[in-house]
């Protein structure tokens, strides 16, 4: 005889609910279920037993969702044994039930159901149950009850489908209308309304199938009716979702022949691996569908990152011709990022050549794809220029130019004629003007600059920066009348000023204005009061305002000590970062207006001992410090610059900071530059270049084109004067042999990668270099030493291999030619 298990004890049994109850309230019901039937084994308690069939219940729902029917069905009938009827959830058991093809079991589960529930309790299984007997399993109506009214409209939808296989839409519609808005076969009607609305109305075909609901048995139907209504991309797309059997139903119902059912089932079954191969094969091999030009167009876009397709493209569609076949050897390049400026060049030379004018946009596009590839500034200033000569519209290339001239103060003279061309071109553009206003600022036409404003306000009457400049011309005018006496026309000016109401801070400006005035011509203790005052309002340190008083008394030829000694000392103060961003913002102002850097000069040194302070005690970002370097470099106050230089390159190891290091050290000017800063500069400027710090490398390529005027240096010299007249009448010279193809804009790039690898490449190194490619390396050299032009060429071959430039000459051609020792192989570089 089996003895009875040990009852827990209390405080043992307590512990145990805690943890099963602990594990349902984390959703672990597994574990739930384990300590549930522990503790049933102890005793009967109604409690655990309901919250054990909870957890039965949860836990089938789970497997249902992951398609785990059979192990769904075990575990409701578990829920079941510890629950009471009425039990929930059935309708689900009798779905699973269903889906796990047990007939016997489905039939005797089906017998059960009421008319009720069939009815109104179950509306989500009669919907699967209606769909099922219509279409695999007419067999469940005779277990069903046949008092429900699902019965009645069972009976009603058969009417429907036989009016329908009659071909009878009128006897759909009056059957359709028999259905009750509740019934069990709602989302039926809906399905059957779209397809009586094909293909005459795709557009109301869609709106009702969208109506019926993504959980309803009929909803995979409708997905399938729904891309029976598309066309195109989203037509493949949809059918894409599809299994083969789904494919070929949408395909029977749109009337798809065969050649576009393979086509739709090719791109279905690659839909996740369309390579750029598989897309051109299957456009060349299915071209009538879409048309031979789309097709053929298709394809040509393709070639750029599928080249090997060239040759099937040209059997298929037929031959590429020249500008095209370069246009595709450029784009190769440029996806092996190599220099795929010789074949662009080649497109535009054809271009040029047929004469049509609608080949010069072409051209200047070219031509700006260049400028966009090249990293050089100067040379890509030049494409943009080149460009204009084509497309002479294109305001953005005349900005580029403008901004590359505007770089340096060397360029200054050819930023005032672009300036001039553009302004032509473009006279009434906001952008354009505003940079002619700035210019006529600088040069101190304050007639030109206020002439420009009124036309920016003509344009945009609410244009802050016009009406600054002529707040500006005003007060630039109302000091020159002080300086030269003039007094009775000063009033107008200032009067005019105060018209255009710009604001307190110009209120203040005018106020610092009639100060002066009032010192120069009416009152002196009166006017430094004014002054003082206005001073004080503008400034919040004492270092601003020395040196806008400075400023303005040399402006107005008044006396500078005069005006500093009413203001508070200024000599121990550190600068905030703020108070440094305005005084650099008051030398960029009178930096235009001053008309002489000696005053501005003269006017900082009233202030020198506090800011060097600041520049050593105070702790400025950046990008600050950069700003006033910049303005100290407009002004040329080598001093301050080397100042902050100094300060700033201690922080900072960057490419512009070493070229501020050695351009203050040499006072800008590149004859006094050393070899060794040179090489340094060359170093920041690859640097730079690798940085995408375009600003610095322009800086420096302009100091060390100065730098190599003054310093004309002995080398290999350039390529054009490498290659010397022919010495026999009649004989080819064999850089014509070899590089003659070259076009110049090539050979300009050669030559310059030449020069620099001149200065780091022997012959005696270029021969280790070239070790196993060539035969016997003393015979090389040999060569060599014999005929110089023989060292020359092997150098512009590795110099368009460094460049990545495909020139179609080898090192085997450049040894045949010279009639040298060589053995076939690759060249290195």
């Amino acid at each position: 005889m089996k003895k009875n298990p040990m009852p827990v004890s209390g405080s043992a049994g307590n512990n145990l609910e805690n943890q099963a109850r602990s594990q349902l309230d984390a959703g672990k019901y597994k574990e739930a279920i384990e300590l549930y039937k522990k503790l049933l084994k102890d005793a009967d308690n109604s409690d655990w037993r309901q919250q054990l069939a909870y957890c039965y219940l949860q836990r089938a729902s789970a497997f249902a969702a992951r398609g785990m029917y059979k192990e769904a069905l075990g575990l409701w009938e578990n829920y079941s044994q510890q629950a009471q009827p009425p039990y929930e959830k059935y309708d689900h058991y009798l779905a699973w039930l269903i889906q796990t093809g047990n007939p016997a079991k489905i039939q005797s589960a089906l017998q059960q159901l009421s008319a009720r529930q069939l009815d109104k309790d179950y509306p989500g299984l009669a919907a699967l149950l209606g769909l099922l007997i219509i279409t695999r399993h007419p067999e469940f109506q005779q277990a069903l009850p046949q008092d429900a009214d699902f019965m009645v409209h069972l009976g009603i939808v058969r009417t429907v489908l036989q009016a329908y296989q009659d071909n009878n839409p009128a006897g759909v519609e009056e059957a359709l209308k028999q259905l009750p808005y509740r019934s069990a076969f709602r989302d039926f009607r809906t399905l059957l309304k779209a397809a009586l609305t094909l293909p005459a109305s795709l557009g109301e075909a869609q709106s009702l199938l969208a109506k019926i609901p993504a959980n309803s048995p009929y909803a995979q139907t409708a997905s399938l009716l729904r891309t029976c209504t598309l066309n195109g991309r989203a037509l493949i797309q949809e059918m894409a979702r599809f299994n083969h059997q789904q494919r070929r139903l949408i395909g029977d119902i749109m009337g798809l022949d065969q050649k576009q059912s393979d086509f739709i089932e090719q791109l279905s079954r690659h839909k996740d691996r369309l390579s750029d191969k598989l897309k051109f094969n299957l456009a060349a091999q299915y071209r009538s569908l879409c048309g031979p030009e789309s097709a053929r167009r298709f394809c040509f876009a393709l070639l750029p990152r599928y080249p090997a397709g060239q040759r099937d493209f040209e059997k298929v569609f037929g031959p590429v011709d020249e500008f095209e076949h370069n246009r595709l050897k450029a784009l190769d390049c440029e996806q092996e990022n190599n220099d795929a400026e010789y074949y662009w060049r080649q497109c535009i030379r054809t271009l040029v050549r047929e004469r049509d004018p609608g080949n010069d946009l072409k051209i200047a596009l070219i031509l700006r794809h260049l400028a966009e590839q090249q990293p050089d500034p100067e040379e890509k200033n030049q494409l943009l220029i080149e460009s204009l000569q084509y497309d002479p519209d294109d305001r953005a290339s005349y900005l580029r130019i403008l901004d590359y001239y505007g770089q340096s103060p060397d360029t200054a003279e050819s930023y005032k004629q672009w300036l001039d061309d553009t302004l032509a071109r473009f006279p009434l553009d906001l952008e354009v003007l505003t940079l002619a206003v700035q210019a006529a600022m600088r040069d101190n036409a304050y007639k030109k600059a206020s002439q420009y404003a009124r036309k920016i306000l003509k344009i945009d009457p609410l244009n802050t920066f016009a009406k600054q400049t002529l707040f500006a011309c005003h007060l630039a005018r109302a000091r020159k009348l002080i300086q030269g006496k003039k007094y009775p026309a000063v009033e107008q000016e200032i009067q005019q000023a105060e018209d255009l109401k710009m604001g307190k801070s110009y209120t203040l400006q005018m106020q610092l204005m009639r100060g002066l005035f009032c010192f120069a011509a009416q009152d002196k203790p009166q006017g430094l009061q004014l002054i003082a005052e206005a001073l004080g309002k503008l400034n919040t340190d004492p270092v601003n305002m020395h040196f806008q008083a400075a400023m303005e008394a040399q402006l107005t030829n008044l006396p500078v000590a005069t005006l500093l000694r009413e203001l508070p000392p200024a000599r121990d103060y550190l600068l905030s970062g703020q108070e440094l961003a305005r005084l650099i913002e008051r030398l960029k102002q009178y930096g235009q207006c001053a008309g002489s850097l000696e005053r501005l000069h003269k006017a900082l040194d009233k202030v020198k001992a506090p800011l060097k302070k600041s520049l050593q005690q105070q702790d400025y970002d950046e990008a600050q410090l950069l700003t006033l370097c910049e303005v100290l470099d407009d002004i040329r106050h080598y001093e301050l610059l080397r100042h902050c230089v100094k300060e700033a390159q201690a922080k900072w190891q960057k490419p512009i900071w070493n070229y501020y290091l050695v351009y203050a050290g040499t006072s800008g000017c590149p004859e006094r530059c050393s070899f060794e800063q040179s090489l340094s500069l060359e170093t920041n400027r690859e640097v730079a270049r690798l940085e995408k710090d375009h600003r610095t490398m322009i800086l420096i390529d302009h100091y060390l084109a100065r730098y190599h005027e003054a310093h004309p240096s002995m080398g290999l010299g350039f390529l054009d004067s490498l290659l010397p007249p022919d010495e026999q009448p009649g004989a080819e010279d064999p850089f014509d042999r070899l590089f003659g193809h070259l076009p110049d804009e090539i050979f300009d790039k050669l030559n310059k990668k030449l020069e620099a690898l001149a200065k780091k490449t022997s012959p005696e190194r270029l021969v280790q270099e070239l070790a196993g490619v060539v035969g016997d390396d003393r015979k090389l050299m040999q060569a060599i030493m014999l005929d110089p032009d023989l060292f020359t060429a092997l150098m512009i071959v590795k110099a368009a291999g460094d460049l990545g430039i495909n020139i179609d000459v080898s090192v085997d051609d450049v040894l045949a030619c010279f009639d040298a020792d060589k053995k076939s192989g690759r060249f290195p570089f």
